[in-house]
């Protein structure tokens, strides 16, 4: 059991370093890219400095590349060793903190650097009249180079969170197709209504097609009062289960129609309401949904009682579908919080009303 332990420990490690948005720099295939882009870097100085190229300031271009060599060397030794601590930083942090870390060890370097040269009676870069002059210049470029490049490592992953989420989107839409339960109770249902109440039957076989035709459309984006509207389908369905134990009040805005959001959104947070809620009571279990839209945000409230008895486990895969989904929508300010209060259980749900 231990020795599992540490394999399922080391497998989590190991994932987590692998979805961490920046990249291991001190890994074999970046070595050479680091190799490369201090050559690079260094000729980039050079030309942007040097008043003349010919013939090629050759000495130059060693003490500049022997100084992006030892910034990029020791600043990415010190981003590696802090890479774990890094996972738990906000992107804005992480960008920041690389930054002063290369420009930190530009400043004290270049300064070794000068009083180095000037101890061993060695020429200076040949452009430079002013050492002090120099270093502001490099720090000022090394600043600008290292701020793109975390933009466009930032920017590449929000790419990569939202073809993730997207994904995710497809295989959870994917599961809830061939999830057993949901259609085996809705066709028990309709067996027992056709001799009794057929147009009751019929309806059921509508709302049932309406939502397999949801889970298998491409459409990114619907309406909140469609998305609403499925929900409705999908709560007349397991009203027709569970009876008098389930209860839905829908406080539903009404320019609903006027927003968007992320198809089959709301269904499973409801689909988890009623399976946590009112299928574990015995008592009527009364589930509120209520949106507010306002000028500047769309807040969806999901609430609903606690069972009496304890709460049945859960893999939380809905929930992290869908906060993936609103964040790969809306941006970071989309927001997906549940937790108990009292003895209710809350979903809240928001996102800026001018991206929707």
């Amino acid at each position: 059991m231990p020795i599992l332990k540490k394999q399922q420990a080391a497998q989590e490690h190991l994932l987590d370093n692998n979805e961490f948005w920046l990249p291991d720099f001190c890994s074999r295939t970046f070595t050479l890219r680091v190799a490369v882009i201090c050559v690079l870097i260094s000729l980039f100085l050079l030309l942007a400095q040097s008043p003349s190229l010919w013939p090629f300031p050759f000495w130059d271009y060693v003490l500049l590349l022997l100084l992006t060599s030892s910034v990029m060397g020791i600043s990415f030794f010190l981003i590696c060793r802090w890479r774990q601590r890094m996972m738990a930083w906000r992107h804005l942090a992480v960008a920041a903190a690389v930054v002063v870390i290369i420009m930190f060890n530009l400043l004290w370097l270049s300064l070794v650097g000068f009083m180095l040269l000037d101890a061993l009676n060695l020429p200076m870069l040949s452009f430079v009249s002013n050492e002090y002059s120099a270093i502001f210049r490099h720090l000022l470029i090394s600043g600008l180079f290292a701020g793109l490049f975390m933009r466009y490592l930032t920017l590449q992953a929000q790419l990569r969170n939202r073809e993730k989420a997207a994904m995710q989107a497809r295989l959870e839409a994917l599961q809830a197709r061939i999830e057993p339960h949901f259609l085996f109770n809705s066709m028990n249902i309709i067996a027992s209504l056709i001799s009794i109440d057929p147009e009751k039957a019929e309806q059921v076989v509508e709302d049932l097609a309406a939502l397999f035709r949801a889970s298998l459309k491409d459409t990114a984006d619907v309406s909140l009062a469609d998305e609403i509207a499925l929900c409705r389908r999908y709560a007349n369905i397991e009203e027709l289960r569970l009876g008098d134990r389930l209860n839905i009040d829908w406080q539903v805005a009404a320019d609903a129609n006027a927003v968007r959001i992320p198809l089959l959104t709301l269904q499973p947070l409801l689909e988890n309401a009623i399976r946590h809620g009112a299928e574990m009571s015995i008592v009527p279990c009364k589930i509120i949904l209520a949106v507010q839209i306002s000028p500047d945000w769309v807040r969806i409230r999901l609430t609903n009682p606690l069972p009496p008895s304890p709460a049945r486990p859960g893999n939380q895969m809905s929930m992290r579908n869908v906060r993936l989904r609103l964040q790969a929508r809306f941006g970071p300010e989309a927001t997906l919080e549940a937790a108990p209060k009292a003895d209710l259980f809350v979903t809240e749900l928001s996102y800026p009303r001018r991206l929707a």
